[in-house]
C-alpha cells in the first residue's frame, strides 16, 4: 500500500509535467501520453487503497494500470510509462499473493 502511494507521487508528477509540456507546445501526442500517465497514477491510488481489505480489486486496478502503461509506453511518446507498467504488473503479483494469504487466513479461522 505504501509502495503504491509513493509511486503515485512519482508517476503523477512526471505525467503532469509531460501533460503540461505537451499542452504548452501544442503537441497532442505528448499531452496524450501525459494524460495516460495520470490515469496510471490514479489507478495506483485506487490499487493501494484496496490493497489491505480487497486485494482482488487491487489486483485488477494494478493489472489495468500495467496494461495501459505498457501500451502507451510502447508507442514511444512516453517511454518511461513502460517502466511504470512493469512496476504495476509486479504490484499485481504482490496483490495476488495478498489475496491468497487472505483466503488462507480466513480458511484457518472458524
Amino acid at each position: 500500500m505504501i509502495i503504491s502511494l509513493f509511486l503515485t507521487l512519482i508517476v503523477g508528477l512526471q505525467s503532469c509535467a509531460l501533460f503540461a509540456g505537451g499542452g504548452m507546445t501544442q503537441n497532442q501526442s505528448v499531452a496524450g501520453g501525459g494524460a495516460a500517465g495520470i490515469l496510471v497514477a490514479l489507478l495506483f491510488v485506487l490499487g493501494g487503497a484496496f490493497a489491505m481489505g480487497l486485494p482482488r480489486v487491487s489486483m485488477v486496478m494494478f493489472a489495468i494500470a500495467g496494461l495501459i502503461g505498457l501500451g502507451v509506453g510502447a508507442s514511444g511518446v512516453f517511454p518511461d510509462l513502460t517502466i511504470w507498467g512493469v512496476v504495476a504488473l509486479a504490484l499485481t503479483v504482490m496483490a495476488y499473493f495478498g489475496h491468497r494469504e487472505l483466503v488462507r487466513s480466513k480458511a484457518v479461522k472458524p
